[in-house]
C-alpha cells in the first residue's frame, strides 16, 4: 500500500459529540456523509456513527442504496436529485429511503411505484429559500402543496431549506430563516408533525434559533471548521468562554519510493519549473494528482517527513510528487504525511486550500476515493 488514508475513530466520535452537545437531545442530528463521506469515507464513517447519530443524509440515492446494503438501518434522506429510474426507487421504497420533494413529476413518478408496491413512499419537501438550486420557492407552495395532497401513496414526513452564507451575512440569513419559517406555516396546515431542517455545521452552532427539529452536520463531523466565526463560538449558550474544539479525523499518508542525492543547479520535473540551488537530499513520493494532490501544490506544497516540514520541489506529477528532504533523516518506504499531524506539526484542510485557492471542503472531498481508507 502505497498511499492511503486512516480515519479516527475516536476523533469521529469525539466531534460528533460536541454536536450532539451543541444542539441538545431535543433536537435531532443528521450526519451527513454525502460525496464519500467529503472524503473519508461513506461507509467506514456510518459504521462508526451508526449509534450516535438519528440520520445520515447523502446526495443521491445510489449512495443510500449502498448504506442499506451495508445494514445501515437508520433513517436516510436523499438531500440533492435521484434519476426517475423504476427500479432503483422501488429498491428505495422498500428500503424505506427518503426522498426530497420539488417538482411533479418527481412526485407523480414516486406515486405511481409507491401505489404498485401498496406502499408509501418517504419525502421532505425541499424549499429554496435564497440558495437558488433545487426546491420550491415560497411563491409556489401553494400550488406545489394542492398537487402534492392529489397523490396518496406519497407521505409527506419533512420540510428542509439549506442556508447560502450562515457564516458571514446574518442579514441574507435572516431573510432565510424568514422565509422558510413561513413556509413551515403554510406547509403545516397540510401536513401536521414535519421534521424541519434548514442548519448546517455552522449554521448549528451560531444560530440556535435554525435548529428545528434537525440539524444536519456535514464538515464538522470531519473536525474541520468551516468558518473562523464557528472556531470562536462556544459549544453551547451554556458554556460561554468554551469555545468549540474538534479534532481532524483524516490523516493523509504516502511513502518514500525513493531518495537520492542532486548536485547543484539540477531541474526538477516537468517544465522545469524548480533548480536545485544546493546539494539537495531529494524523496520521491508515489502520488500525485490522480490522487487528488492539486497540481497548484507544485513548489508550494509542504509534507510531513520524520515531523518535519519538508517542501514540495517541482511539478506535481499525475502520480510522483518530489520533496527536498535536505538535513531530514529518510530512508525508503518511510511513511510521509500530506494532509494531517505529527507531534507539534500539523498540516491542515484550511493550509492546504490557501495554497491552491479553494475552500477546505474541496481538499478532502477531492482525495480519490479509489485510496483505501483505514480505521485507526
Amino acid at each position: 500500500m502505497l498511499t492511503w488514508i486512516e480515519i479516527s475513530k475516536k476523533n469521529l466520535l469525539y466531534n460528533s459529540g460536541v454536536l450532539r452537545k451543541a444542539i441538545g437531545n431535543k433536537t435531532q442530528l443528521m450526519t451527513v456523509v454525502k460525496s464519500f463521506a467529503y472524503g473519508h469515507g461513506m461507509l467506514a464513517v456510518a459504521n462508526v456513527l451508526k449509534e450516535k447519530t438519528d440520520w445520515f443524509g447523502v446526495a443521491s440515492l445510489d449512495e443510500a442504496l449502498v448504506l442499506r446494503k451495508s445494514k445501515i438501518n437508520n433513517p436516510i434522506l436523499v438531500l440533492s436529485y435521484f434519476d426517475l429510474d423504476w427500479q432503483k426507487i422501488e429498491q428505495g421504497i422498500k428500503q424505506k429511503i427518503t426522498f426530497p420533494a420539488y417538482s411533479r413529476t418527481q412526485i407523480e413518478f414516486l406515486n405511481s411505484i409507491a401505489k404498485k408496491l401498496h406502499r408509501q413512499a418517504s419525502v421532505h419537501i425541499k424549499i429554496d429559500t435564497g440558495t437558488s438550486r433545487i426546491g420550491q420557492r415560497i411563491e409556489t407552495i401553494r400550488t406545489f402543496l394542492r398537487e402534492l395532497s392529489k397523490f396518496k401513496n406519497v407521505e409527506v414526513s419533512g420540510l428542509f431549506s439549506h442556508f447560502a452564507d450562515s457564516e458571514e451575512n446574518p442579514a441574507y440569513t435572516a431573510k432565510q430563516i424568514e422565509i422558510f419559517e413561513k413556509a413551515i406555516e403554510i406547509t403545516s396546515r397540510e401536513f401536521p408533525n414535519l421534521i424541519c431542517h434548514m442548519s448546517c455545521s455552522a449554521a448549528a452552532i451560531l444560530l440556535p434559533k435554525s435548529h428545528y427539529g434537525m440539524v444536519r452536520a456535514g464538515l464538522m463531523t470531519y473536525g474541520i471548521h468551516p468558518s473562523k466565526k464557528t472556531r470562536q463560538a462556544p459549544i453551547t449558550r451554556d458554556y460561554v468562554g468554551r469555545h468549540i474544539e474538534l479534532k481532524p479525523v483524516l490523516t493523509w499518508k504516502t511513502k518514500i519510493i525513493q531518495v537520492k542525492s542532486l548536485p547543484k543547479g539540477v531541474y526538477v520535473g516537468y517544465g522545469l519549473s524548480y533548480r536545485t540551488f544546493r546539494e539537495t537530499k531529494m524523496a520521491v513520493l508515489p502520488v500525485g494528482y490522480a490522487d487528488g494532490y492539486d497540481r497548484k501544490l507544485s513548489n508550494t506544497g509542504v509534507v510531513l517527513v520524520s515531523g518535519k516540514r519538508a517542501n514540495v520541489i517541482g511539478r506535481v506529477c499525475m502520480n510522483l510528487t518530489m520533496i527536498d528532504v535536505t538535513g531530514i533523516p529518510v530512508k525508503k518506504n518511510q511513511e510521509v504525511i500530506l494532509l494531517g499531524g505529527h507531534g507539534k506539526n500539523r498540516i491542515t484542510a484550511e493550509e492546504l486550500a490557501v495554497k491552491i485557492g479553494t475552500i477546505n471542503y474541496e481538499v478532502v472531498t477531492r482525495i480519490n476515493w479509489a485510496l483505501p481508507r483505514i480505521i485507526a
